[in-house]
């Protein structure tokens, strides 16, 4: 991710201070269906009958097809839009990063880390939301400028609130230097 605009300004001060508090709390639009597992199986071109044979699926103890875990952050995305909202186009539209919201000094971000556990599989019908936490900030100055690192874990939760999926990722926010007339 590039670009000041999409990134909250501040201090590293401002950051450390939002240390420990939920950083941004998403409800996915939609509920996981098998339609858009197909789709995205699609795409992949992943051939697995956990995914597509309802059948395969009860015979390994599920009660339907069940979703691919990459799919988790799709099915934690809020709406682009909604009725009575201003008309699409009228304000930038980008997925959720809950990062972006914390202020800093820099004005890129990059990920430098993601580790995704796995606790329980998603199917048809389930509902997510997702609770993004900041853990940690660390200030650094690396190669690419000065900066911190940001540690986010969010958490993905199905309807009846057991964690599905815990997201760790590291993103290293920094300022971008320019480079020096020869």
């Amino acid at each position: 991710m590039s670009g000041a605009a999409n990134l909250a300004q501040g201090t590293w001060e401002q950051a450390e201070a939002l240390v420990g508090t939920t950083i941004a709390a998403l409800e996915g639009a939609d509920p996981v269906s098998a339609a858009d597992i197909r789709r995205k199986l699609e795409v992949i071109g992943l051939d697995c009958p956990l995914h597509t044979d309802p059948d395969v699926a009860r015979g390994l103890g599920h009660p339907d097809v069940v979703s691919p875990v990459s799919m988790v952050r799709v099915w934690a995305m809020p709406a682009y839009w909604r009725p009575g909202a201003p008309r699409v186009g009228a304000e930038l539209m980008t997925t959720p990063l809950p990062a972006a919201s914390v202020p800093g000094e820099g004005d890129t971000m990059i990920a430098t880390s993601v580790r995704m556990e796995h606790r329980r599989p998603l199917h048809p019908g389930d509902r997510v939301t997702a609770t993004a936490v900041l853990k940690s900030v660390t200030r650094k100055t690396t190669r690419v400028g000065p900066g911190a690192f940001l540690v986010v874990e969010t958490t993905y939760r199905n309807q009846r609130g057991e964690d599905v999926t815990v997201e760790t990722v590291t993103l290293l926010r920094y300022q971008q230097q320019t480079a020096e007339p020869a």
